[in-house]
C-alpha cells in the first residue's frame, strides 16, 4: 500500500500527461511452485553429456585457483549464508517460474549449443569464455579481487588522456570518464545506446585483467533484485565486500538536469552526500561538472530526504516552484560539455532514489523484452516510446514506468545523475554491464535475425532528424581503444568478445 501511494505522490508533483504503462502481474491464486535453484558452478562448460533441450544452466568455468589469494575476514560458511539470503529474494520476487526465467534459459541454450559446435576451437570457446556474473552470487574473495583491480585502476597513472585535450585527467579510470563525456550526445538515445557502451564495458574489462591483475567474473548489478530498496543490496550495503554504500544523508533539494533534450529536475533520494562506506571511500571524481540543485535550504525539501531515509519505499520531494535554475550540464553543439574535463576534484556521491529503483523491476525488464526489434529495445529502456511522449523526452519522466536504463542511474543518484561523466563511479560498470546483459538475453531470443540487427537513428531522440545507425558506421573511443565498425559489436561470442552471463 505504501507502494502505491508513493507512486501516486509521485504522478502528483512531476509533470502530468502519461498513464503508466508498466506491465501489472496477476495475482496468483492457490498453492505456487517455487522452482529449485539452479546447480552450483564447478565443473567446465561443454562436453557431449549436455543434451540439446536441457533446461538446466551449464556450469561455468572454475575460477577459484584463477583468483589471487587474499587475506579475508569470514570463510566459506559466511559466502553459503550469504548467498542463501540472496537466494531469498531472488524467490520473494517470483523469479522462478517467471517469463524472464524463461528467456534466460532460452538464452543459456543458445550459448550452450554455439560453445559446443565450437569446441576448442575459434578465438572463442569453451576453455577461454569470460564468465560475467551477477554480483550478489560472487563470493567474497571474487568481490575483494574486484574491488582490488578497481582500485588498481583509479590509482594507476599517468593517464593515457593528453592534457591538452583533457586537462584534468589524473590517472587510468578518468581516461574512460573522459571518453564517456566527449562522446557523449553521441551514443545516447540512438542507435548506438547499446553497442557503444557494449564496447565501453569490455575496454574497461580489459584494462582491469591487463593493467591490474584480475582474473575473476566480470560483475553485473542485477537492480531487479532490490529494486525496493537498494540500500539493502550487497552492491549497496556499504560492506566490506560491497561497491560501497550511499552517500551520507543530507537535507538537499532536486538535482537539475538539462541534456539530450531534457529539462527536468531530478527528485532528491535518500542520501545526497559523499560515499562514506565500502572500499571507494578514497576515490577522487577528477571531471564533470558540479550539479545544481534547487534551494536546500527549502523546508518542504528537506523533510522530504529525511522523510525518504526513514521509509521503505518513498516519493520525490516537491520541487518549489517558480525559481529559475541553471542547468548543471548545458547542452552544446561541439559534442561535449564546456568545462566538464577539466580538474574538479571531488569526492564520489550518492542519492539512492527508491521512487527511480520502483521503474526497474524484473516486469519491467519483461516488458523490455518484448521487443520486436533492436530500436523498440533502445527507446522503450529509455521509455521515450511511452503514449503522451511524443512531444519529446524531456516530457516523458514519470516514475512508474518501465524505463531501466535511466532509473538505473537515477536509482544510484549523485554522480550518476550526470549523463556524462557518470562512469567516474565504478558502479557504472556493473550497471552498463546489466544493460548488456539484457541486450544479450534479448538478441539469444532469435539469434539468426538479432544478432544481425542494428536500428534507430543517429541523433539522440532523432533530434534533428537524422539517418537511420548502418552495421558500417563507426563508433570511436578517444584515448581508451580504437575505432570499431557498429557491425563488429553484435555478437558477445564473436569479434572482439568472448564472454557469456552466469
Amino acid at each position: 500500500m505504501r507502494f502505491l501511494t508513493a507512486l501516486v505522490a509521485a504522478a502528483a508533483v512531476l509533470p502530468s500527461g502519461l498513464v503508466s504503462a508498466a506491465p501489472q502481474e496477476a495475482a496468483a491464486t492457490g498453492a505456487v511452485q517455487i522452482e529449485a535453484p539452479e546447480p552450483a558452478d564447478d565443473v567446465a562448460i561443454g562436453g557431449p553429456e549436455l543434451a540439446e533441450g536441457l533446461e538446466i544452466e551449464a556450469p561455468e568455468l572454475a575460477d577459484d585457483a584463477e583468483i589471487p589469494a587474499a587475506e579475508l575476514e569470514g570463510d566459506d560458511a559466511a559466502d553459503t549464508a550469504e548467498l542463501q539470503a540472496y537466494e531469498s529474494v531472488v524467490k520473494a520476487d517470483g523469479y522462478y517460474g517467471s517469463t524472464l526465467r524463461q528467456m534466460e534459459q532460452r538464452y543459456k541454450r543458445y550459448v550452450r549449443r554455439t560453445l559446443r559446435r565450437r569446441g576448442n576451437r575459434g578465438t572463442c570457446n569453451s576453455r577461454n569464455v569470460i564468465v560475467r556474473k551477477d554480483w550478489g552470487r560472487m563470493r567474497r574473495r571474487e568481490r575483494k579481487a574486484y574491488q582490488d583491480a578497481v582500485r588498481c585502476l583509479y590509482k594507476k597513472g599517468p593517464p593515457l588522456s593528453p592534457p591538452s585535450v583533457v586537462p584534468g585527467a589524473r590517472n587510468r579510470l578518468d581516461d574512460f570518464v573522459a571518453a564517456h563525456l566527449i562522446e557523449s550526445q553521441d551514443i545516447h538515445f540512438n542507435g548506438y545506446l547499446y553497442s557503444w557502451h557494449r564496447h565501453f564495458v569490455h575496454l574497461y574489462d580489459q584494462a582491469l585483467r591487463n593493467e591490474c591483475g584480475y582474473r575473476g567474473p566480470s560483475p553485473y548489478w542485477d537492480f531487479t533484485r532490490h529494486s525496493r530498496d537498494p540500500r539493502k543490496s550487497p552492491v549497496f550495503d556499504g560492506g566490506r565486500f560491497s561497491m560501497g554504500g550511499n552517500g551520507k544523508s543530507i537535507p538537499h533539494g532536486a538535482t537539475v538536469l538539462k541534456a539530450f533534450t531534457l529539462d527536468l529536475p531530478l527528485p532528491p533520494g535518500t542520501g545526497g552526500g559523499c560515499v562514506e562506506t565500502g572500499p571507494f571511500t578514497d576515490l577522487v571524481v577528477n571531471l564533470g561538472l558540479d550539479p545544481t540543485f534547487v534551494d536546500a535550504e527549502n523546508q518542504s525539501t528537506a523533510a522530504a530526504v529525511e522523510a525518504a531515509v526513514a521509509a521503505d519505499v518513498s516519493a520525490p520531494a516537491v520541487v518549489p516552484a517558480g525559481q529559475a535554475v541553471e542547468a548543471p550540464i548545458p547542452r552544446n553543439e561541439t559534442g561535449r560539455n564546456e568545462g566538464a574535463l577539466e580538474y574538479n576534484p571531488r569526492c564520489l556521491t550518492r542519492d539512492i532514489n527508491l521512487g527511480w529503483s520502483a521503474s526497474s523491476t524484473r516486469l519491467d525488464v519483461e516488458y523490455l523484452m518484448q521487443c520486436p526489434n533492436v530500436e523498440c529495445l533502445e527507446r522503450r529502456a529509455d521509455s521515450w516510446d511511452m503514449p503522451g511522449a511524443e512531444t519529446g523526452y524531456g516530457r516523458f519522466v514519470r516514475l512508474g514506468l518501465p524505463q531501466v536504463h535511466p532509473a538505473g542511474h537515477f536509482s544510484i543518484g549523485g554522480l550518476q545523475n550526470d549523463p556524462f561523466a557518470s562512469p567516474g563511479d565504478p558502479v557504472f560498470f556493473l550497471l552498463h554491464t546489466m544493460i548488456d546483459r539484457i541486450w544479450t538475453m534479448w538478441q539469444a531470443q532469435d539469434p539468426s535475425v538479432r544478432n544481425d540487427q542494428v536500428g534507430g537513428t543517429k541523433t539522440p531522440m532523432n533530434t534533428p532528424p537524422s539517418d537511420q545507425v548502418s552495421k558500417n558506421d563507426i563508433i570511436s573511443f578517444p584515448n581508451i581503444g580504437s575505432d570499431i565498425q557498429l557491425g563488429d559489436t553484435l555478437s558477445a561470442l564473436d569479434g572482439p568478445y568472448c564472454y557469456r552471463y552466469a
